[in-house]
């Protein structure tokens, strides 16, 4: 199969040089955090990893909110409407996002500091809860320009933005951490500095007229509800399991499940890279009801991602130790767990996508909830008996969840779709 992909990447040399464009992009800006780590590892102290780990981890339960998912109806919309409205849609989603963003992080902020109260969370909520929300209001603008440069190919352009925000990234880290050392403090502040920049920049360079146009709006809304909704109920598949083992009370070992999947995090650079270039192809595929062409470009990537999981297995141990200055080795135990949840991500991330870019919305969100929910009650019952241990084992389970009940869904929605292509190909007659 990855042969298969091969020969047809020969054909395109666009695409081919797409990929190496995204490939290169994801492989600067993660080899620019791996050489960084180890001087990070060595002024981090175990509190600051827990502390860094616990609120990054609650990123996938409010960057939904935050963006609505109105990213989400401009890429599905943007191959469906004609070339001259285009602009046209990127303004009102852009221009959406900028008010309901100040408005979502003020209830965000809200809600968390009650969660806090309540649970009495160890770690402190001021800085880090206003810094991570934060950025995540300046990471939609960003997101909207890279799903642009993706979109329109331009990958050069793609480059250029990721490696900004890396690269801002890297200088006020070694300011804030190594020579001013903030700790965990300095660390969230530099991707908040950075998010601002680059912001600020993708605004500048996407938006051409602010406005809103309330029709185009309330189809937004309409369609990115579910999958926002979808989103935030995602958060109890995976993220939540750090949540969870925050409340054991073991900052030694929390830090060493959080240095593993950092660490197994870095292969996620694969799996962006692949997706990112074929993601166009997928939703043209889609649209064009091309099955077998979506069926060779998903078992290709998860191919090539289930070999790179097994050569990093393979080399944990000595990776982690040069990775973490030697501090936190035995972190290799939950990475060599955890690697294996960029496979099981990939394979719930693909089975969304194709049922969201059929239309089907509403059945992604019945998937999300009903997996959420048995994703949950494994997570009470594993950690309650493994502990962090159980919680890594979760992760990986969990997006299986999703995988499962979608080929299920997708056996039961094969009638509607085959109608929808019939009643397309009719009204091009």
């Amino acid at each position: 199969m990855i042969k298969e992909v091969v020969t047809r990447l020969r054909g395109n040399t666009l695409q081919i040089k797409n990929l190496s464009w995204y490939l290169v992009a994801s492989l600067l800006s993660s080899v620019i955090a791996v050489i960084f780590n180890p001087f990070l590892a060595k002024n981090l102290s175990p509190v600051d990893y827990s502390t860094i780990g616990f609120y990054s981890s609650f990123s996938g339960l409010f960057t939904p909110i935050v963006n609505f998912s109105l990213i989400s109806y401009y890429v599905r919309k943007y191959f469906k409407i004609p070339e001259e409205n285009r602009q046209k849609v990127c303004d009102t989603v852009l221009t959406a996002l900028m008010v309901w963003g100040i408005v979502a992080e003020i209830l965000i902020l809200g809600g968390f500091y009650t969660y806090h109260t309540i649970k009495q969370i160890e770690f402190p909520f001021a800085p880090f809860a206003y810094i991570t929300v934060t950025q995540l209001f300046f990471n939609s603008f960003a997101l909207i320009y890279q799903v642009n440069c993706r979109m329109q190919r331009k990958a050069k352009s793609y480059f250029g933005i990721v490696m900004i925000g890396a690269l801002i990234t890297l200088v006020l880290s070694i300011v804030f951490v190594i020579i001013i050392k903030g700790g965990a403090v300095g660390r969230l502040s530099s991707g908040l500095i950075s998010a601002i920049i680059v912001g600020f920049y993708a605004i500048k360079k996407t938006i051409r007229h602010p406005h809103i146009d309330y029709h185009i709006l309330k189809e937004a809304v309409s369609f990115g509800w579910p999958i926002s909704l979808t989103g935030i109920i995602e958060y109890f598949l995976k993220g939540v399991a750090v949540a969870m083992v925050a409340t054991i009370g073991d900052t030694e070992t929390m830090a060493l499940f959080v240095v593993g999947g950092t660490l197994s995090n870095y292969l996620s650079i694969f799996y962006s890279a692949l997706i990112q270039t074929f993601e166009p192809d997928i939703y043209k595929a889609v649209a064009d009801f091309e099955y077998r062409k979506i069926i060779k470009i998903v078992i290709g990537i998860l191919s090539i991602l289930l070999f790179i999981i097994l050569v990093f297995c393979l080399f944990a141990r000595p990776v982690t130790a040069i990775l973490t200055y030697g501090r936190y080795t035995d972190g290799c135990f939950y990475a060599r767990i955890l690697s294996f949840s960029v496979m099981t991500t990939f394979l719930m991330s693909i089975t969304k996508m194709i049922i969201n870019a059929f239309g089907y919305t509403k059945a992604v969100l019945l998937n999300q909830i009903v997996s959420a929910a048995c994703a949950y009650c494994m997570y009470l019952l594993l950690i309650n008996h493994f502990q962090f241990i159980g919680a890594a084992i979760g992760q990986v389970m969990a997006p299986m969840l999703v995988f499962i009940i979608g080929l299920i869904q997708m056996r039961f929605l094969v009638p509607k779709i085959k109608k929808q292509e019939y009643n397309e190909k009719q009204n091009k007659i």
